[in-house]
């Protein structure tokens, strides 16, 4: 059981009690331990003063006063927070309160919870780089730095996986990634009939692409996981014929086009991999077509989660049968094409049949080999080499 002392703390700050009770209530099912919820910056101060959390969900304004106090106190002493506020990043009250994590209100507690899980994570990642350490020269530790980071960087990872990269490259891939921005579930990184502006990576989270009919259906064309770039040559057209949104809080970083263009014209080795990543990604959407016009309902599944697990594991997100799934039903079947209340009945078949196991948002595949018989799953199409063989 963890104790009090090994539990993350967050100062919750917010205006509306009802909303405040709400949030507390999430975030301590979660496992972390809430300090407040502070109605006024005044409140908030003083539990800051009693105590320095190790992360917080604040808003613009409370009862009393902005919080601008308040974010200077809690980056003073070096504590990740996030804005949870019916203000938008554009409103001119916003200003001391750029380039963090951003919710707007009316937003799900557990949302605020997912953001706030990636948002731990970066922190702990930032204390434990920090942290006391057997003292060693300067050069020495930016070393270690830079290869932890190449080998836990997913899209190094793959990419490294369809070419081999010099150590330039991996440099050059590392600084393009150093600073991603948080983005919560749910919100369009871009929406049809927008203009490109750059090619958005995903490095952690599940976001996905997707079209919509008048009547509000929705069909996901493709899954944006850990690694994966969002139309390599997007710049080269007027307008997006799709939307990509995130399924759940991911980190992305927006490479501009000028910056695409150098990369493929001036590094030949990253470009062989963009290039292949692309092709990928080509071959995986008409896989993806064989699977909603020739499979039946739980082989489409089955195959969906083959997949996903392979994607992941090749960019060193899993090692075994089991991983990361913050789907919805309605997200399985907008992906499959078929209804969610199939999906249930073909979920429960597949746990009938001791294939998987589905909870939490993690997926467990119980008989992998079982799986990928019912599917008929051949990852070829994704040419993942050594990665694909299970």
């Amino acid at each position: 059981m963890t104790s009090l002392d090994e539990q993350p703390s967050v100062l919750l700050t917010e205006e509306f009690s009802l909303v405040g009770m709400d949030v507390s209530d999430v975030l301590e099912q979660a496992g972390y331990r809430v300090l407040g919820p502070a109605a006024t910056a005044a409140e908030a101060l003083s539990l800051l003063e009693q105590q320095t959390p190790t992360l917080a969900v604040i808003g613009i304004a409370l009862r009393d006063t902005l919080c601008t106090a308040l974010v200077s106190a809690l980056r003073q002493r070096g504590v990740a927070f996030l804005v949870h506020s019916g203000y938008r990043q554009d409103d001119l009250l916003a200003d001391a309160f750029r380039d963090v994590p951003w919710i707007i209100k009316p937003a799900a507690p557990e949302d605020v919870v997912s953001v706030l899980d990636e948002l731990s994570l970066t922190a702990a990642s930032v204390r434990q780089e920090a942290a006391a350490a057997p003292p060693v020269r300067l050069a020495e530790l930016n070393a270690v730095r830079a290869i932890a980071h190449v080998r836990t960087n997913p899209f190094i990872r793959k990419l490294e996986s369809f070419a081999p990269l010099s150590g330039e490259d991996r440099t050059l891939l590392e600084q393009i990634c150093a600073n991603p921005r948080i983005i919560p579930p749910h919100t369009d990184l871009v929406r049809e009939g927008d203009k490109p502006d750059g090619v958005l990576l995903v490095l952690s989270g599940f976001a996905c692409r997707h079209k919509l009919r008048a009547t509000g259906a929705r069909q996901i064309n493709a899954y944006l996981l850990p690694g994966d770039l969002c139309d390599l040559d997007v710049a080269l057209l007027d307008e997006m014929d799709h939307t990509i949104t995130t399924l759940s809080a991911c980190k992305v970083v927006r490479l501009a086009p000028e910056l695409v263009a150098d990369l493929l014209a001036h590094h030949p080795r990253i470009a062989r991999a963009l290039r292949k990543n692309q092709l990928v990604d080509e071959a995986t959407l008409r896989e993806w077509l064989m699977n909603v016009g020739r499979r039946s309902a739980v082989e489409r599944l089955a195959h969906l989660f083959c997949e996903v697990l392979l994607r992941l594991r090749a960019v060193g997100l899993t090692t075994e049968t089991n991983c990361k799934l913050p789907l919805t039903q309605v997200d399985l079947a907008d992906t499959t094409g078929i209804t969610p209340v199939h999906v249930n009945r073909s979920l429960r078949e597949l746990r009938r049949r001791e294939l998987i196991e589905l909870e939490g948002g993690r997926l467990k595949i119980l008989d992998y080999a079982g799986l990928r018989a019912l599917a008929e799953f051949r990852a070829n199409y994704l040419h993942l080499a050594d990665c694909a063989v299970a």
